[in-house]
């Protein structure tokens, strides 16, 4: 027996386009930095915002073995993002590269640093002022303003462009930074520090960005 209606199609369809993991390295190098940006924020709330009885956890050997622990896990992870790219390029590309891995291992490494400096002014004791800290922020965000120009210098060797990038993908793409000039400026005029404390979760994120856009071939 025939029929003639037409037959049902299922209307259930899938989208177009479905987020995939694409670069399991690129996605490495986006957990370091975010992982560093966490462990910076946690320091600057211990030298800054913690009571008395909050800052032991600054001279607790357990807490700093983790930090270092995941120091060393970024540094890693750093490193075998960007082994692939410098053996896979060649000429003034892979010069940039290698300028791009010595950047983002110095990137992972600065709560290293910044702990010894903390050890270095004897932070564990005395607290450092309010305009150190504010200083330390600043020299962090132009060290990613740096971080922003090498990254925007490799795709225009590579002759790649964002261009073509659509609306909701560029503001996606720059929405860490925008939310941190939004919180600046609103806490910063009162003197708060929630700003001081969204600096290096914000700008780790922001420079994690070109990393999860390649890891899921985001565009």
């Amino acid at each position: 027996m025939t029929s003639d209606q037409p037959q049902k199609t299922n209307s259930l369809r899938l989208p177009a386009r479905s987020i995939q993991l694409r670069d399991s390295k690129a996605l490495m190098g986006a957990v370091a930095l975010n992982i560093t940006g966490g462990i910076l924020a946690f320091m600057l709330f211990q030298y800054l915002g913690a009571t008395e009885g909050e800052r032991v956890m600054n001279r607790s050997r357990f807490v700093w073995e983790i930090i270092l622990n995941l120091q060393i896990l970024s540094a890693a992870m750093i490193w075998f993002c960007y082994s692939d790219r410098i053996s896979g390029s060649q000429g003034q590309i892979q010069i940039l590269q290698r300028f791009r891995l010595g950047f983002a291992l110095l990137t992972v490494l600065v709560p290293t640093g910044f702990g010894a400096l903390g050890i270095q002014q004897n932070w564990f004791v005395e607290q450092p002022s309010a305009a150190t800290i504010q200083l330390f922020a600043c020299v962090v965000f132009v060290y990613w303003l740096l971080g922003i120009w090498l990254h925007f210098l490799v795709q225009k060797r590579r002759q790649t462009s964002h261009s073509q990038a659509t609306k909701k993908y560029r503001i996606l793409f720059f929405l860490p930074a925008f939310t941190l000039l939004v919180i600046t400026t609103i806490d910063a005029p009162g003197g708060g520090k929630i700003w001081l404390l969204a600096i290096p979760v914000l700008t780790y994120l922001q420079g994690s960005m070109p990393f999860i856009s390649k890891a899921f071939g985001l565009r």
